[in-house]
């Protein structure tokens, strides 16, 4: 059953990540740098982000199954979130490494999917960020990975529109 259930979260990630790809292929690199407005982020900070926020949940997800119980998880004021939507380090990123970077989640989450028994998912464990403090590991996996992936690919398109 797990095998089947976390097949088919991984499936829905491979679709936002080829989806975030093709939208990326298909916009001319300037206009993936410019903001919407001064309170939103660009497209490529977008990017940034979820390539930097999954490298980090999927390393947290990996370290709760050799150490249950650890507490985990971080808040809005995290350094490396922080500095991965950095206007001076995102304009240094270029379309198609971040295409390549993207495609390249998908192995790393897959092989850290394949770690995950039945019961691990059920296990909770203190957070670093209350709202998300006793959440099981299935949260972690749904929210912070596979949906977190797929609510920014709607981002990433609603930002384009305004700024095309």
């Amino acid at each position: 059953m797990t095998t089947a259930i976390l097949n088919e979260k991984l499936e829905v990630f491979k679709k936002s990540i080829d989806d975030i790809a093709a939208v990326l292929k298909s916009t001319e690199e300037g206009a993936l740098y410019v903001k919407p407005s001064d309170a939103e982020w660009s497209a490529m900070q977008i990017v940034s982000h979820i390539l930097e926020a999954v490298d980090f949940w999927v390393e947290d997800l990996e370290a709760l199954l050799v150490v249950p119980g650890a507490k985990w998880g971080r808040n809005h004021e995290h350094v490396r979130r922080l500095a991965a939507v950095d206007e001076n380090v995102v304009s240094r990123i270029k379309k198609e490494a971040a295409i390549t970077a993207l495609q390249n989640l998908v192995p790393k989450v897959e092989a850290a999917l394949g770690k995950v028994k039945e019961e691990d998912l059920e296990k909770t464990a203190p957070s670093y960020n209350p709202n998300f403090d006793g959440k099981p590991l299935s949260f972690l996996v749904d929210h912070l990975i596979v949906k977190h992936v797929t609510g920014h690919y709607g981002q990433l398109v609603r930002h384009l529109e305004k700024v095309q």
